[in-house]
């Protein structure tokens, strides 16, 4: 008489596999959508330059610095603090220190705050070389913070000189 072994109630399956599957990707999908992503957030400086803007809306001669802070996530404001720096003898020396700037992130886009109207007012004629930096923090919605920090990484010429007599 040939031995039969009976099947184990356990490994019967009682729900069909697919619907297991389907359950498994149902709980996935949830679980990602209630995991908001790990705030990040970027400080963008760019290179310091003359600004035909300023000179043709205020008829004034100014060296500009742009900057953006953009995060991931939604931010509430972000505070800096820049600077704009010049080649002297072959060493840097900063001619424009801003104070503590504010700025609220664009109505349609809450994740980017810019600041448009850094500046420092210069005299034409005379060549110098300027880099921008700036460093702060980055208040997003529910009250977290992110430290930010860059600079525009190079020197490039202008002819317009911060403090020239």
């Amino acid at each position: 008489m040939p031995l039969t072994i009976p099947k184990s109630i356990l490994f019967t399956p009682k729900v069909p596999s697919i619907a297991v599957v389907g359950l498994l990707l149902a709980e996935l999908l949830i679980s990602q959508s209630f995991h908001s992503p790990e705030p990040y957030c970027t400080l963008n400086v760019e290179i310091p330059h003359y600004s035909t803007y300023l000179k043709e809306i205020r008829n004034i001669d100014a060296i500009k610095l742009n900057i953006t802070s953009e995060c991931n996530v939604p931010q509430d404001y972000t505070e800096i603090k820049s600077f704009i720096g010049k080649l002297e003898n072959g060493r840097q020396v900063v001619v424009y220190a801003s104070g503590l700037e504010r700025r609220e992130p664009l109505k349609n886009n809450p994740e980017i705050a810019e600041f448009r109207d850094l500046f420092a007012l210069c005299r034409l004629g005379k060549s110098m070389s300027y880099a921008g930096s700036a460093s702060g923090i980055v208040h997003l919605k529910g009250g977290r913070t992110f430290p930010v920090k860059d600079n525009s990484g190079i020197f490039r010429a202008a002819n317009c000189a911060i403090g020239a007599q």
